[in-house]
């Protein structure tokens, strides 16, 4: 393709493009939907989505403006796990001058699917408890419940506070799994009122984890509870949480 021209480009909002993220026999794809008609580009215009993350960069040609066909092969193999990895869709002149870039839309964050349906049901329930000198705790005596010292702090404040989600929320769901398979030695995930299940379903629903091991091994069922967790904390964003809440603590000192 030609060398881009950049004058004259137009700003697309992010509202308008939409990056979806699917998992399936451990292959992960994206898909793309936009919604370009108010911006007047012309019906020729190339479509480019580029996926990256610092230096690395992978393009995918999407068709027209009037005729926004996918590529065969959206995979997103080579980035590994996805944590870090945006993407950039611009609009591209087919005709004279060829080449100039009509359209941008920068930083765009993917949608995963799977996430999106299960992240909307409650999967732990949290209350507040005296316990003593701890802050919190997983009750596993039923269903996990997630415990908050009421004596010490509001249990909504506390779990929405960005310290919390970013060092207790992976290991509390890291407690959770290691429960599941380690210790009570559960691993299917069919069952759609089982609490193990929802929690196993949750879990290998994230890109790169792939399904839960088939037969017990203490090796690879910490290996799989480490990369659901990864991921887990990639989908959170808890190194940007923990960064704010370090960043706005020093600024408070």
């Amino acid at each position: 393709m030609p060398r881009l021209n950049f004058t004259g480009r137009r700003r697309i909002a992010h509202d308008h493009v939409r990056i979806s993220i699917s998992t399936e026999n451990e292959q992960t794809t994206f898909s793309a939907r936009m919604n370009l008609e108010s911006y007047g580009f012309p019906d020729t215009a190339a479509i480019i989505i580029e996926a990256y993350r610092q230096l690395e960069l992978a393009r995918y040609e999407f068709g027209t403006v009037t005729r926004p066909i996918p590529p065969p092969n959206t995979r997103l193999t080579e980035f590994g796990m996805l944590d870090g990895v945006r993407f950039r869709l611009k609009v591209v002149s087919n005709d004279d001058p060829r080449g100039r870039l009509l359209g941008v839309a920068e930083r765009l964050s993917a949608t995963n699917e799977a996430l999106d349906r299960t992240r909307r049901i409650p999967l732990i329930t949290v209350k507040g408890h005296d316990l003593g000198r701890e802050i919190w705790k997983v009750d596993f005596s039923d269903e996990p419940i997630l415990l908050i010292n009421y004596r010490l702090a509001n249990k909504h404040s506390l779990v929405r506070a960005s310290v919390f989600q970013s060092l207790v929320l992976p290991e509390v769901l890291r407690s959770i799994l290691t429960r599941i398979l380690l210790i009570d030695g559960y691993r299917y995930f069919e069952d759609e009122d089982d609490w193990a299940a929802r929690w196993l379903r949750f879990a290998s629903s994230f890109p790169g984890v792939g399904s839960v091991p088939e037969e017990e091994d203490a090796e690879m069922d910490a290996e799989w509870i480490d990369s659901a967790v990864s991921a887990f904390c990639q989908w959170r964003g808890t190194d940007r949480l923990f960064r704010d809440f370090w960043r706005e603590s020093e600024q408070g000192s």
